[in-house]
């Protein structure tokens, strides 16, 4: 709430805005003017929490309030002074509105988090530069890994040559000659028993299961389990969609009923990483055992928009993943990390068996080379098989 204080003859006015104290000017009027003045500035801030208005990308909060909150359009002569908090709310407010996946977004957000913690939210851009950049990437260096400060440095010069476009930032981003520090490549994936041995041998348990990814049999004994555990009805056919069809977690909680065409034997998947800006969409032949399940998932189920959840939701980010936990708990797979097993065993098996990697893409939707070199990792026994075949 706006405040009014005297000093001398002058009337002035403190309040607080986006976690700051602010100090407006009313001058030398009569107390009952300035006592008008403090009321109209809070009806303003009211305006502003409501989002009814909001102040313009690079005006100050005290030239807005000075306009009644309507200020007049003007071009800017100079520099352009948009802020780094300026930016990344008006890039989330185009770009929440469904252009991007709701996991995309919130990865936007935290390396826009975290370089804000750098450099501040009142950072003004139009004086970013190649050395502030690189004190980024040294201040991140001991934490993260390189990988994960090049893309947060990638989401701001996204930002920015977005915010170009739409005339809050000017110039080309400074991000030549930023040095990163050395990279590793991730290792490939593993079956069960070798990531044991690992561990056992002093491998560090987090980032040997990240690499996890099962045999046919295994994935077969785990669907078995799932189907046997008292949780959710819905999760039992999700893990088998998953497990037979590599979609992505989210893919899976997009699937819609009319998406499944048991007699043509397929399931369409609805994608949104593959084509920057336009949902696209992918076909799968359903296996025998995922054709059996969603025939009687598709008959029982409560009739909703989609095929897997709990029914007329409003689903959280982390809803599946809870799900998933659930159907693992207090098991010999409770040390999986997540649905994405179910996508790298998928790839796996078909590798081993010689699939042709662009069935193999169509698949499982767009890969790039990096991830192929992972995801072509056989079957150990499969490998050395070829080895005896060359030499005996």
């Amino acid at each position: 709430m706006a405040s009014l204080q005297k000093k001398g003859e002058s009337w002035y006015c403190q309040f607080m805005h986006e976690r700051q104290r602010h100090t407006y000017t009313i001058g030398k009027v009569d107390e009952a003017e300035a006592n008008t003045t403090a009321a109209r500035i809070d009806y303003i801030l009211m305006r502003i929490r409501q989002q009814l208005i909001e102040v313009p990308l690079g005006m100050d909060i005290l030239t807005f309030i000075k306009h009644d909150g309507k200020p007049p359009v003007t071009v800017p002569s100079g520099p352009i002074s948009t802020s780094l908090s300026q930016l990344r709310d008006a890039y989330l407010k185009t770009f929440g509105n469904g252009a991007l996946e709701l996991s995309t977004l919130r990865t936007v957000k935290l390396h826009l988090k975290n370089l804000a913690e750098t450099i501040g939210d009142g950072f003004p851009l139009r004086t970013l530069d190649t050395p502030v950049l690189q004190g980024h990437i040294e201040r991140r260096q001991p934490d993260v890994a390189a990988v994960t400060i090049k893309k947060e440095i990638d989401t701001l010069r996204a930002a920015w040559n977005w915010g170009c476009r739409m005339k809050l930032t000017q110039g080309t981003f400074p991000n030549s000659g930023l040095v990163y520090p050395k990279g590793e490549d991730k290792l490939p994936f593993m079956t069960m028993t070798e990531i044991q041995r690992r561990i056992a041998a002093g491998g560090n348990a987090d980032e040997l299961w990240e690499c996890l990814y099962l045999s046919n049999n295994e994935i077969a004994d785990l669907l078995d389990h799932v189907k046997e555990r008292p949780i959710s009805p819905w999760i039992y056919p999700a893990f088998v969609l998953v497990a037979h069809t590599g979609a992505r977690r989210s893919e899976m909680m997009r699937v819609k009923p009319e998406d499944v065409d048991l007699e043509g034997g397929t399931v369409t998947i609805r994608e949104k990483k593959r084509t920057r800006g336009r949902r696209t969409t992918r076909r799968v032949p359903l296996s025998d055992r995922l054709s059996e399940v969603l025939q009687g998932w598709m008959q029982n189920r409560e009739a909703d928009a989609y095929l897997f959840g709990p029914g007329k939701r409003v689903l959280s980010s982390q809803t599946p993943q809870k799900a998933f936990r659930r159907a693992v708990k207090n098991s010999v797979w409770k040390a999986m990390k997540g649905w994405h097993v179910l996508r790298h065993s998928f790839i796996s098996a078909l590798a081993s068996k010689g699939v042709d990697q662009r069935i193999i893409d169509d698949f499982v939707g767009h890969q790039t080379e990096e991830q192929r070199r992972r995801y072509r990792h056989l079957y150990p026994s499969t490998q050395a098989e070829a080895i005896k075949e060359a030499f005996g």
